[in-house]
């Protein structure tokens, strides 16, 4: 299994401006690939793939020495990411998505670049990287595994390396309980199926910063286009939306394994999330939740754990008898389920938009 381990790094003054100049390069060579492959199409109607534009860098390097001084393979890699970019694209056009054509980067959004297989180490606490030098790190868990690619991000609040590590296979115990159905929700963040544990709270943590979200925005909207007062108020709402995004993933994962850990086969619904959000009277609690998030990382943890996560059409759920099967006409907001044929009555929480679990089991 493939695991990330995320790091935070201590840089230097110099090693900080070396990042940034890379990340400045490799934006450009982004870009300027990007830009490549539209205008062949759109004069010649060729397509350009990744490796004849790979054979290009050392011409590029002799034009503009400075990429010389990047590592050869982090190069690579800038330009595989315009072909994975490609590549999703073209996978949409023929799932019938909406495709969303690869766009352009700006400097603020190019924020990582990756060793895909060589030019890092890590010896103790120091991260040794060519052409960079040692950066110190915060060893905040022992790394179990051997350690295959290195990314260099930048967040708000600092830096950070995420190495993603093959970690060998492990033993699995068998869970206390057999299955569990999950009913994600607003009122309530989640209910589980067998009644045994009360539902899980929503701790909506969008909606507890929202009042600092809005003085942020309020500080960054008086300050002055390219000022450096400006620049630092972006930064201190990039950090307050940083906190609420890591305090849900959390949320998010301690749920997670709390489920992997008690039950064999957890089922969810198959929920089509971007469709939900486009109820504007619910979109930002349901963006709050984070559903499709946790739904993920349910299946992650279940994998890693040997569980089972089913995914349940959404479709009627509320409205089949889980004893007989028959379809009975009922509309959300009704709290009492009682069946016309097999006169089962069940009762179920009283939250918004929810869904029965009834037929999970």
């Amino acid at each position: 299994m493939i695991k990330a381990y995320k790091y935070r790094l201590k840089p230097s003054a110099k090693v900080i401006a070396i990042f940034e100049s890379w990340l400045t390069l490799l934006c450009e060579l982004y870009n300027a690939a990007l830009q490549e492959r539209r205008d062949a199409y759109r004069i010649n109607h060729l397509s350009i793939n990744y490796k004849a534009q790979a054979n290009q860098l050392p011409e590029i390097k002799k034009d503009r020495p400075e990429f010389a001084h990047i590592h050869s393979q982090v190069i690579q890699n800038a330009l595989k990411r315009v072909a994975f970019a490609f590549d999703g694209f073209f996978r949409r056009i023929k799932e019938g998505q909406k495709p969303g054509y690869p766009r352009f980067r700006s400097s603020f959004r190019y924020n990582s670049f990756t060793y895909p297989q060589s030019g890092f180490s890590l010896k103790g606490k120091k991260l040794h990287l060519s052409k960079i030098g040692k950066v110190k790190v915060h060893l905040s868990r022992p790394i179990e595994g051997e350690i295959k690619t290195c990314m260099i991000k930048r967040e708000a609040d600092g830096w950070y390396v995420i190495f993603a590590v093959e970690e060998p296979k492990k033993e699995v115990e068998p869970a206390p309980k057999q299955s569990v159905g999950v009913d994600v929700g607003i009122e309530s963040f989640a209910t589980l199926s067998d009644g045994e544990a009360p539902p899980i709270e929503n701790p909506r943590y969008f909606r507890r910063a929202e009042m600092g979200l809005k003085k942020a925005h309020r500080r960054v909207s008086r300050r002055v286009k390219g000022s450096k007062g400006r620049k630092k108020a972006v930064g201190w709402l990039a950090k307050k939306h940083l906190k609420v995004k890591r305090q849900r993933r959390d949320f998010h994962f301690k749920e997670a394994v709390k489920l992997v850990n008690q039950y064999q086969s957890v089922k969810v619904e198959d929920l089509n999330v971007q469709g939900m959000v486009k109820n504007h009277h619910l979109a930002k609690s349901i963006s709050d939740a984070g559903w499709a998030q946790f739904i993920t990382i349910v299946i992650f943890k279940a994998e890693e754990a040997g569980r089972t996560v089913i995914k349940v059409n959404p479709a009627y759920t509320s409205q089949d008898c889980s004893r007989c099967g028959h379809r009975n006409q009922v509309t959300l907001a009704t709290r009492i389920y009682r069946c016309s044929e097999c006169r089962l009555v069940c009762q179920s929480q009283p939250i918004k938009m929810a869904w029965s679990p009834l037929r999970l089991l």
